[in-house]
């Protein structure tokens, strides 16, 4: 394994000497026969035969930053980033690279830029670069950044095709293509050069599938990027355990940026060794801006210092925080209300929570049908029914939203007495909005609770997933007898409570 230590590159100053006048083709084309890159290869006067000296030195020279600090500007490599290089480029070159890092150093763009010097200037004729991740959604933010600095470059422009999904080098019959994290469309590669991005989320079948790809050629790279995974339950927590057990294989690099175990979420002499281009392109006070209670600690922790926090439950909500939002008041009859529902059969309990239509709403718990520890029980769907009617006579209801799922039945019997029952289907594209909006408005002081006993266990009980889809919530395992239920209402009665405080109240309003 390559050490974080390797030597720095250097001898890559003053390699911007040669510059050709054209304009760049077109950003995209089209299906039929394609003319006008250019087949000339590029002038590499002055740059180093190989190693990592070279790949440092062929991306100042050839490749432009795309946005952010320096946008439109040559690529001038950090001394970090050169070292990282030459971690994995320096012969013998490894076959298989980690690479840990928090968020906001760049990633993404010295990913793109590894693989656009794999694409035109690894001296491979017929090269196969590929951009994976958990999704293509994700995969194309390393693909986009690539294509954004192919643009920038007429050097690169005049050889290159860009296609929706692919950059195309007539000159050496070589390509670079976004992929979709499926095993079925990644078997079969011949990569020379493979990039996984944020490979903390990344399954195992999927990272497998991939390096068994690699080794058709004298050499080739798979690279894994990414930021510490939620739990050690993951491809990467693996990857780090083995290449830190085996420090010496010639055949892995690993690079570690993170801060001491156990230091303070305020030391910023921690956040400058975890974070390497902060006060350079990454800024301090973004960092400070997301302190917990901003943001969860072990997110804080893992996303800003790059720590694997042993024992890090990834709770939802922090006790403290929640407690303060607490009035100890329930919501008075006649107020303008959302309700939430979120039905179960037999195993989870069954939950009515309301949220006032308001700029601050509050919280209170309705119904909760919960089964007693009895195997037979099932749930009194009429009894859920007629709670719900109830509560459209005590509170004036702007909406009552549920997931439909096993519940559309009274739904459609709540809808024809003329209640004003809408879906909610809990989606990840519906739930991480409305996770996130709740948490954020506890944080900020912007939401209440009545301090219902049942709430507060069900909401201390969440537990957070964030992955490339977004954020939701779920109990801590999958047959874990901790309900969450009444949270998961919380959460959607807090989002259209919201949504219709922010707009015209000229729409129904349902009490009997």
């Amino acid at each position: 394994m390559r050490a974080k230590s390797a030597p720095l590159c250097s001898g890559v100053s003053g390699l911007l000497d040669t510059v050709e006048l054209y304009s760049p083709i077109p950003t995209f084309v089209g299906a039929g026969p394609k003319t006008g890159a250019s087949k000339k290869a590029l002038v590499e006067h002055g740059l180093p035969s190989e190693g990592g000296e070279r790949v440092a030195a062929w991306i100042e020279k050839f490749v432009r930053v795309p946005k952010g600090v320096g946008a439109g500007e040559p690529f001038k490599l950090r001394p970090w980033q050169r070292e990282l290089i030459c971690s994995a480029f320096d012969g013998p070159r490894p076959r298989l690279g980690l690479w840990s890092i928090p968020r906001g150093n760049g990633k993404t763009g010295l990913s793109a830029a590894l693989a656009l010097y794999a694409l035109h200037g690894d001296g491979v004729f017929g090269a196969r670069v590929y951009a994976v991740a958990r999704d293509e959604r994700q995969a194309r933010h390393v693909f986009d950044a690539a294509q954004s600095m192919t643009k920038l470059s007429p050097l690169l422009a005049k050889r290159s095709y860009l296609h929706v999904d692919k950059i195309t080098v007539p000159g050496s019959d070589s390509m670079m293509q976004v992929l979709p994290a499926e095993p079925k469309s990644l078997e079969g590669l011949d990569p020379s050069f493979l990039v996984v991005d944020e490979i903390g989320v990344v399954d195992r079948r999927t990272f497998e599938v991939c390096l068994d790809a690699m080794g058709k050629r004298p050499t080739s790279l798979m690279l894994c990027i990414g930021t510490p995974a939620e739990n050690r339950d993951s491809v990467m927590w693996d990857l780090r355990a083995d290449m830190l057990a085996n420090p010496d294989d010639p055949l892995t690099t690993f690079t570690e940026f993170a801060a001491p175990e156990g230091c303070e979420l305020d030391d910023e002499e921690a956040w400058a060794l975890a974070n390497p281009a902060l006060g350079d392109f990454l800024f301090a006070d973004a960092i400070r801006a997301g302190l917990p209670p901003k943001t969860r600690e072990p997110r804080f922790r893992r996303m800003r210092l790059g720590q694997w926090a042993e024992g890090s439950s990834d709770q939802w909500m922090e006790p403290a925080l929640w407690g303060t939002r607490s009035t100890g008041l329930a919501i008075p009859d006649g107020s303008e209300v959302c309700l939430a529902l979120d039905g179960s059969f037999s195993q989870d309990s069954t939950a009515l929570v309301a949220a006032t239509v308001s700029t601050t709403p509050h919280l209170d718990v309705v119904g909760h049908w919960a089964n007693p520890g009895d195997k037979e029980w099932r749930v009194d769907v009429l009894a859920v029914e007629e709670a719900i009617r109830q509560a459209c006579k005590r509170f004036r209801v702007r909406e009552m939203c549920a997931d439909p799922y096993r519940w559309q039945r009274s739904l459609q019997v709540l809808a024809r007495e003329r209640l004003p029952v809408t879906e909610f289907p809990q989606s990840a594209a519906r739930m991480t909005p409305a996770t996130t909006g709740l948490h954020e408005a506890i944080t900020n002081g912007q939401a209440t609770h009545s301090g219902d006993k049942r709430l507060t266990e069900h909401v201390l009980n969440a537990v957070v997933t964030e992955d490339s889809r977004g954020t939701r919530i779920h109990k801590p395992s999958k047959h874990s007898t901790r309900r969450i239920d009444l949270a998961v209402c919380a959460l959607m009665a807090h989002s259209r409570a919201t949504f219709y405080a922010s707009r015209s109240r000229s729409r129904r309003v349902v009490s009997w």
